[in-house]
């Protein structure tokens, strides 16, 4: 007789242990490293059915490169270990579009009159995040979230740059502006008097606001005879006397003065 002792290790089957890979973004860089267990190392790595995503290739064990392409894209990978042991695993990616501001442009505001402006994105992978990364708002506004808000103090142009920036922390930027008028404004300050029987004719002005502006005669009366029209009181007065009223021009942001 004659005796050996001897051993036979047992590997695990070879499995890929990558369940999911993340999300990418048009022309922004990607790599993610896909991984497995089990069987004979060293391993070699192929896509065995469908496509990546167009830009990316898979080297080594990597899936990486920048994406072209916005979709969803499924594919499957298949793991060789050095004794032709394979395993394969149906993965997806989902490219989305690039990070971008869609807000074109800001509508004014008015003085002393509440103001409101949402920011809008598309793309990139939410949520977002805004910030101002260049000059200021109008003074008495804040962007809190994606809103742009409050009560504007004073008048002029502004100009700023607002920067959004998602939770894969890619960021884009755009150059924006809100001109913030004068409060609305009575300019009339008194009226010619007129004379029974003679006709009479007197327009009022405003400024500031949002124009256009429409005109009411808050407190009656006008003189007998007299109308409003648009911003002018006319007609031809039948009563004499003195007639104190109040007028009141509304802008079309609904903003209102009285005189």
């Amino acid at each position: 007789t004659a005796t050996k002792a001897l051993s036979i290790t047992i590997s695990e089957a070879l499995t890929i242990t990558t369940t999911s890979l993340p999300n990418g973004v048009v022309n922004t860089f990607y790599s993610q490293a896909l991984t497995a267990t089990g069987g004979t190392p060293p391993y070699t790595w192929s896509i065995s059915a469908g496509t990546l995503p167009t830009g990316l290739t898979l080297t080594g064990n990597t899936i990486s490169g920048t994406p072209t392409a916005a979709g969803p894209f499924n594919f499957t990978v298949q793991v060789t270990d050095s004794v032709a042991a394979t395993a394969t695993k149906a993965l997806s990616i989902t490219i989305s579009e690039a990070l971008t501001i869609t807000t074109t442009s800001l509508p004014n505001g008015v003085v002393n009159t509440f103001y409101s402006q949402a920011l809008t994105a598309t793309g990139g992978t939410p949520p977002y995040t805004w910030s101002i990364s260049a000059g200021a708002l109008p003074t008495g506004l804040t962007l809190t979230g994606n809103t742009i808000s409050g009560t504007p103090t004073a008048a002029g142009p502004f100009n700023f740059t607002v920067q959004v920036t998602d939770s894969a922390l890619a960021t884009a930027i755009k150059p924006l502006s809100i001109t913030i008028g004068a409060a609305l404004t009575v300019t009339t300050t008194s009226l010619a008097n007129g004379v029974v029987g003679t006709a009479y004719s007197q327009p009022l002005s405003a400024t500031g606001g949002t124009p256009p502006y429409t005109w009411s005669i808050s407190v009656p009366p006008l003189p007998p005879g007299l109308t409003l029209i648009g911003n002018t009181i006319s007609g031809t007065p039948t009563t004499a006397g003195t007639f104190n009223f109040t007028v009141q021009v509304t802008d079309s942001a609904l903003a209102t003065a009285i005189k």
